[in-house]
């Protein structure tokens, strides 16, 4: 976790500094392709090696990045965290946070989507994986409801797998493909060794500043996108361990700056705790205190 802290503090003083960061939203688009068998992820490799779809201090094939960042992943557990902050002239207009636990093979899963800002309505989405059946549980004004998303026996809820049942797409893979496809990349070079620190690996930074297609930067249709940049660190496996990305949007007379910062944390050390077990250990530690 302490890790996790360091490379989001990083993060962030990058991104105050006016510069993307290191490292979407409910636009995420879903990856259909099956994953191939792959080496573990953020196996050691050449330092020389590039991730697939990288050539030179080019993004050649985003799919195939694409492709190789979800099939890492399948292949692992992992922790997630993307937060997608919208501002305007008076304040915050809108801010999504998303985190998730995720097993190897999508066999677990708890994760938490919290929205909040003056322009929407405050909620928080809460879902979990376990023993075959999808669960989703959301809290409005007070107000909470449940519902079997999904069960693999098809009791109580459609035999959906997973992944397909969670409310985001954990791997961020749409976005990341219509990211790497519509940025003006100005550089690929290997990480310093802070980055190396943090991470435990050798990485490689993607930076990009400008954007050939405004439709895959903005979340959804607006008049106008200015001022992309965008920062990625990547692995030369192909996992792409985060991204910040700003950019302006221009909507008729309303101008927001928007803030996306995803990142990939304790990949094949991630145990995932369902809420019942934490208050049992919580219980259990209170109980344990000695007088």
């Amino acid at each position: 976790m302490r890790r996790g802290a360091a490379i989001a503090a990083v993060c962030l003083c990058l991104l105050s500094a006016g510069c993307a960061g290191l490292f979407g939203d409910d636009a995420a688009a879903r990856e259909t392709v099956t994953p191939a068998p792959v080496p573990t992820a953020d196996a050691p490799t050449s330092p020389a090696q590039r991730a697939p779809g990288v050539v030179g201090d080019r993004v050649v094939n985003a799919t195939a990045l694409g492709r190789a960042h979800v099939a890492q992943l399948s292949n692992t557990s992992y922790r997630v965290h993307h937060t997608r902050t919208v501002m305007n002239g008076s304040g915050l207009h809108s801010r999504v946070r998303t985190r998730a636990s995720v097993s190897a093979g999508y066999e677990s899963y708890t994760a938490t989507r919290t929205i909040s800002g003056e322009s929407v309505t405050a909620r928080e989405i809460h879902s979990t994986w376990r023993d075959g059946r999808a669960l989703s549980r959301t809290t409005v004004n007070g107000s909470t409801s449940a519902e079997v998303v999904a069960d693999s026996r098809g009791i109580g809820g459609p035999p959906r797998p997973p992944r397909a049942a969670l409310f985001f797409e954990p791997t961020f893979n749409g976005r990341l493909i219509a990211l790497l496809s519509a940025t003006n990349i100005t550089s690929i070079r290997p990480g310093d060794e802070v980055i190396k620190q943090l991470y435990g690996v050798p990485l490689y930074r993607i930076k990009g500043t400008g954007s050939a297609d405004d439709s895959a930067v903005a979340t959804r249709p607006v008049d106008r996108v200015t001022n992309v940049s965008l920062s990625a660190t990547v692995t030369p496996n192909g996992v792409v361990r985060g991204y910040a990305l700003q950019y302006t949007v221009v909507n008729g007379t309303d101008t927001h700056r928007v803030t996306e910062i995803l990142r990939y944390s304790d990949l094949g050390t991630t145990d995932v705790v369902f809420e019942d077990r934490q208050r049992t250990e919580r219980h259990r530690n209170r109980t344990a205190r000695p007088e």
